[in-house]
């Protein structure tokens, strides 16, 4: 297929989608007027057309409501599975790293598995403040469903707790070369 019939065909899956939305939409107004209906009904109420105007208006806003109280985006829960992943895979390279090479305290003696493990691990850790400013910023957007982007911001800060239990001598033992590894080569001390 070409390009062009490429983005006709997304373009109608993307409209099915839209029209489907609104057909979901319309039937939810449709039940709960009708529930409401039956119920003032069934309890002798007499219901005029402006009673009932006001009420499908009424309920289309409450759906309209809820429609916009989304969960997450799905962003946000795969970000913090990529960042979990991260973390683990970084603990177990620098596992790996620090088998290769123990007893190594100058940069030229590290291998590619520990320096690349910690710097995973080191990225994911960075995700637990940013996970905190999205908490933050979800309180004041309605929008967005505050409860599922801390019970992410939980489980990924979880996540990382135990892989620096586990993983914390294979993810600092360059810290404690006396310059932290970074004073110079050979020995560390910038000798």
């Amino acid at each position: 297929m070409s390009d062009e019939q490429d983005s006709i065909i997304s373009l109608s899956d993307d409209e099915d989608t839209i029209e489907q939305y609104k057909l979901n939409l319309q039937s939810e107004v449709i039940r709960i007027t009708l529930e409401e209906i039956e119920h003032r009904v069934g309890s002798g109420e007499e219901i005029s057309d402006e009673e009932k105007e006001k009420m499908i208006e009424d309920n289309l806003k409450k759906v309209l409501q809820n429609a916009e109280t989304s969960p997450p985006p799905d962003f946000h829960k795969t970000l913090n599975v990529y960042l979990i992943i991260l973390a683990v895979v970084g603990c177990v390279f620098a596992f790996i790293g620090y088998h290769l090479s123990p007893d190594s305290c100058a940069n030229d003696e590290d291998t590619i598995w520990e320096e690349l493990g910690v710097s995973l691990f080191y990225v994911s850790a960075l995700g637990v403040p940013m996970n905190i400013l999205f908490c933050l910023m979800s309180l004041k957007n309605p929008n967005l469903d505050s409860k599922e982007i801390f019970r992410w911001t939980r489980i990924h800060t979880i996540a990382i707790v135990i892989c620096w239990v586990i993983f914390w001598e294979y993810i600092t033992q360059d810290m404690f070369c006396g310059c932290w590894g970074v004073c110079g080569m050979g020995t560390g001390w910038g000798g």
